[in-house]
């Protein structure tokens, strides 16, 4: 049997990696040079929030949304100094890779040795 997931807060590298990548979120927000930018991106906020505290599906899809909101072409980057947004974006890299290894974890079957 498969291992249940464990809640978002239970793995500190985790919620570590959340909280680092909505602040990037929140700071690429920010450093948007002009108001109608800003509102433009505003919904981002909603995933800023979920990658502090959302778990599971929903903190993916925060990671995913935001990491396609960066671009290419009319996206987040292109309104960004660059190592803001390259920032932004292995903060979500990172969020993922963890996302997948619990994942790949929990989908491994358990052996007899491992009970």
């Amino acid at each position: 049997m498969a291992e249940a997931e464990l809640p978002r807060h239970a793995d500190a590298q985790l919620d570590q990696a959340g909280l680092h990548a909505a602040l990037l979120v929140e700071q690429v927000i920010s450093a948007l040079p002009t108001e109608p930018l800003r509102l433009r991106f505003a919904p981002l906020a909603r995933h800023a929030a979920a990658l502090r505290d959302a778990s599971g599906e929903a903190l993916r899809k925060s990671a995913v949304a935001t990491r396609a909101a960066l671009g290419p072409g009319d996206g987040l980057a292109d309104y960004v100094e660059p190592p803001l947004a390259i920032a932004l974006r292995e903060a979500l890299d990172e969020v993922l890779r963890i996302l997948n290894r619990r994942a790949a974890h929990r989908a491994r079957p358990l052996r007899r040795a491992d009970a």
